[in-house]
C-alpha cells in the first residue's frame, strides 16, 4: 500500500508541474496601446510579467533569462524547481534547499559565503518563498547571487536567480524581484495575437 500512495503521489505532482517556462509573447491591448507581453503557460492559464525596455527576455536550457542590459553580467534566471511546493520551508528542510542552492553556483566561483537568508521575500499572491543570498569571485570580480525557492502556483515551485556583480547586485536583485512581483494572470480578452 505504501508504494501505491508513494507512486500516487508521484504521479500527480508530475501532472501537476504543466507550467511551461519557456517564454511566449503576446500582443496586447493596454487601454489603446498595443504592448508585447511575454507570457508563460500552465495548462489552459497564461502567466504575464511586465518588462521594461532595459531588460531582454530569451528562452534559456529548462527556463527564462531576462538580461538586465545596462549592467554586465546581470541577470535573472527563472527555472523549475527540484522540489515539489510538498516540501515545506521549515527548520527540517532548509538544509536541504541550501545544499540544491549552493550546487546551483557557478562553478569557477571561489571563496562562496552564505551572506543571509531571507525567510519569505515575496509575500504576495498567497506565494511562499525562501532565499539564500551568497558572495563569491570569479576571474572577472566580485558578484553576488540570490538563490530564490518560490512556490508560484499551488503545484509549481520554481527557482528564481538573480546574478550581478557586487556593485549592481542591489538593483538587479531589486528589478528581478519586481518582475516577479507583477507576474500575474493574462486576460485572454486583452490579447490581439499570440503564438
Amino acid at each position: 500500500m505504501k508504494t501505491s500512495v508513494s507512486l500516487l503521489l508521484a504521479l500527480s505532482t508530475f501532472s501537476a508541474s504543466a507550467l511551461d517556462l519557456n517564454p511566449r509573447f503576446a500582443l496586447v491591448d493596454s487601454d489603446g496601446i498595443v504592448l508585447r507581453n511575454p507570457y508563460f503557460v500552465d495548462g489552459d492559464k497564461k502567466y504575464s510579467v511586465i518588462l521594461n525596455t532595459e531588460t531582454e527576455l530569451s528562452p534559456y536550457e529548462d527556463g527564462a533569462l531576462f538580461k538586465f542590459i545596462k549592467f554586465d553580467h546581470a541577470e535573472m534566471r527563472l527555472r523549475p524547481s527540484a522540489f515539489s511546493v510538498e516540501v515545506k520551508f521549515g527548520t527540517d528542510t532548509l538544509d536541504r534547499y541550501q545544499e540544491a542552492a549552493r550546487k546551483l553556483l557557478p562553478q569557477i566561483a571561489e571563496g562562496v559565503v552564505l551572506e543571509r537568508e531571507v525567510k519569505n521575500p515575496l509575500p504576495i499572491n498567497k506565494w511562499e518563498s525562501h532565499r539564500f543570498v551568497y558572495k563569491y569571485t570569479i576571474p572577472s570580480g566580485a558578484v553576488r547571487e540570490s538563490i530564490t525557492f518560490l512556490n508560484i502556483t499551488p503545484a509549481q515551485q520554481v527557482i528564481v536567480q538573480v546574478y550581478a556583480m557586487e556593485k549592481n547586485f542591489q538593483e538587479a536583485s531589486w528589478r528581478g524581484d519586481d518582475i516577479i512581483r507583477r507576474w500575474h494572470e493574462l486576460n485572454p480578452s486583452t490579447v490581439l495575437r499570440g503564438n
